[in-house]
């Protein structure tokens, strides 16, 4: 099994099982990379982080089962402490406060906006090169639930879920923001994951609003038969946009009441200004003509470089760049995923075996 690919059938805790026994290696690798930097920034390391990670733990029991049952079986599987799948899980969290400036761009394009109305999803995840062992060890994990569900899930080992697609038509992409909210409450990581058990945008958006929100966080959701929702959320706020044409976002805060406190978009090392007039260029450019082609196009964009879409190491972020550009495409039931910069990378595909 490659590990760019990990097929995991069964229970949540079967597939945990699969997926932890084949990244037993690379989570290892993580969960070494990230003590190392970690502690070059605030002298606490993430092993010695545990006491907070474990104040989660009762969140994720209650408000994400499915994923609490993946990740015990991520831990048997690998062979690993409980404790070590539960730091990754919360990684995120303990990393916020000094990630690297560039944090992704996303879009979805459906109706009108499309080469035929179905519904294209398209983002790149932009990270630290130090915290994920630059990419190398990612992967698309393929979810088939005793249920029949599919999901695909891009993500890094041992995190439940970054980005993804089910076979039921909803696509969950993400980007950082921050109006300097922090509370108690379910992980990003974790959040994302238990929404993608979810069939149906509503039930989607109704479960982020529901539940304790730990961090800041923009969502852009779809489905092609309920349309686009993009939310910026925080521990108090939940502003819901919908749209049955595109929306796209990068990592400032557009809501006018949240962006009061928002903390991306004048920071000088920041390049989401430039990326979100980019993205919203590039959708005016093509509006009627976005196709899977396209999509990868619009990701591989170097307008306004050196802070374009398509993120390489600059001065203000010598090391942060595009680890990958994902297309979801849920009406054929795929996705096409370029480990790297989409300008330099080829998009592989992928398909859910239903289809």
């Amino acid at each position: 099994m490659s590990h760019r690919k990990i097929i995991a059938d069964g229970t949540a805790h079967e597939r945990g099982k699969i997926i932890g026994k084949a990244w037993r290696d690379s989570i290892i690798t993580i969960l070494k990379t990230l003590e190392n930097a970690t502690l070059s920034k605030d002298g606490i390391t993430l092993k010695s982080w545990l006491p907070h990670a474990k104040t989660f733990l009762p969140y994720i029991q209650e408000y994400a089962p499915k994923t609490f049952k993946e990740m015990e079986g991520v831990a048997a599987g690998a062979d690993l402490p409980f404790e070590d799948i539960l730091l990754l899980t919360c990684a995120y969290e303990k990393l916020y406060d000094y990630h690297a400036p560039e944090h992704c761009t996303a879009f979805a394009a459906m109706g009108d906006a499309s080469k035929t109305p179905e519904l294209i999803c398209g983002q790149n995840n932009d990270e630290n090169l130090h915290h994920w062992a630059a990419g190398q060890l990612d992967a698309v994990i393929h979810h088939r639930g005793q249920s029949g569900m599919e999901t695909f899930i891009y993500t890094h080992p041992g995190i439940p879920a970054y980005m993804g697609m089910n076979s039921e038509g909803l696509c969950l992409l993400w980007m950082a923001i921050d109006n300097g909210e922090r509370s108690p409450g379910l992980p990003t990581n974790v959040l994302i994951r238990e929404a993608l058990y979810c069939k149906t945008l509503e039930s989607a958006v109704g479960y982020i609003k529901k539940i304790p929100r730990a961090l800041p966080n923009c969502f852009l959701l779809a489905h092609p038969d309920e349309g686009i929702c993009g939310i910026e959320c925080s521990p108090s706020f939940f502003r819901p946009i919908y749209s049955g044409s595109t929306l796209y976002h990068a990592n400032h805060i557009l809501d006018k009441e949240m962006a009061v406190d928002d903390r991306k978009k004048d920071d000088p090392a920041s390049s989401t200004v430039s990326r979100y007039a980019a993205m919203g260029a590039l959708i005016d450019k093509y509006h009627g003509r976005i196709d899977i082609s396209l999509a990868e196009q619009m990701l591989s964009d170097h307008t306004r470089y050196p802070e374009s879409i398509c993120a390489h190491p600059r001065p203000n972020a010598v090391y942060s760049k595009t680890l990958a550009s994902m297309v979801f495409q849920p009406e054929s039931k795929s996705m096409k995923i370029a480990f790297g910069n989409g300008c330099e990378m080829p998009f592989e595909s992928y398909r859910f075996s239903a289809s």
